[in-house]
């Protein structure tokens, strides 16, 4: 069962709220789980590059406390699976050039998710470079580059994701990005693949979230903005059901 493609049928485009649990307390993630709930976020993903399973622990019960929308892992390593979680995004990142962020993180993490019986979301997690400096994932995932401008590298990309048999594609431009993915390269890659497409990263405004929904993005995510301004957020996830 593809979970996504499900919510999709379902719901029509969605929106992921992300909170990292190393930027606030689980109290304060616990009070913008509810917050997006009630603006009318699909899911809350919970994940950082640093979180460790103890805090992503405290933060994914806070959530649940607080809400009643699905919670899904986005983790940056395998110690920052959590057992509380109702979902894992189980993901490779296609353009790293380590392979710990292509299959050994994950070996890590496999025993434990069976233990526990976090349903696994298969993803292919392609990072695009939109700033005029490096992210903080493509150094840390050393990336292979993929600027804004290369969108037949990204459709390549996302075409093995799925020929891999993942559940679905994201397109991020990480964290703080200057930009978002660019209408352009959102749209080729929707028209060549078959299963869900998420983009994030750089969406700060109604208007841009807009612009990727109406490319072809069938999910979007927002982070940043949504930890430093609620009103925002109330405002993205309005411009993305709007559409």
């Amino acid at each position: 069962m593809n979970a996504i493609r499900d919510w999709i049928g379902k719901k029509g485009v969605l929106h992921f709220t992300l909170i990292d649990p190393d930027k606030q307390l689980p109290e304060k993630a616990g009070e913008l789980a509810k917050l997006a709930e009630q603006y009318g976020s699909d899911a809350i993903m919970i994940g950082g590059s640093t979180a460790c399973g103890s805090v992503t622990d405290d933060c994914t019960k806070a959530v649940k406390d607080s809400c009643s929308l699905p919670t899904i892992l986005f983790p940056g390593k395998a110690a920052g699976v959590s057992k509380r979680s109702d979902y894992l995004f189980f993901m490779m990142m296609m353009n790293s050039k380590s392979r710990r962020f292509l299959i050994e993180e994950q070996v890590k993490a496999a025993p434990f998710v069976k233990k526990t019986g976090i349903k696994t979301i298969p993803m292919g997690y392609i990072v695009v470079s939109t700033s005029s400096k490096p992210t903080t994932v493509e150094v840390v995932g050393e990336a292979d580059r993929i600027s804004g401008r290369d969108v037949g590298k990204a459709v390549a990309y996302a075409l093995t994701a799925e020929y891999f048999g993942m559940d679905c594609v994201y397109l991020e431009a990480g964290s703080g990005a200057e930009k978002p993915i660019p209408q352009e390269m959102i749209k080729a890659v929707k028209g060549r693949i078959t299963i869900p497409l998420i983009v994030g990263g750089g969406i700060r405004d109604p208007e841009a979230a807009g612009k990727a929904v109406a490319a072809g993005a069938d999910v979007i995510v927002t982070g940043t903005i949504a930890e430093q301004n609620t009103e925002k957020l109330r405002d993205i996830i309005k411009a993305v059901k709007a559409r």
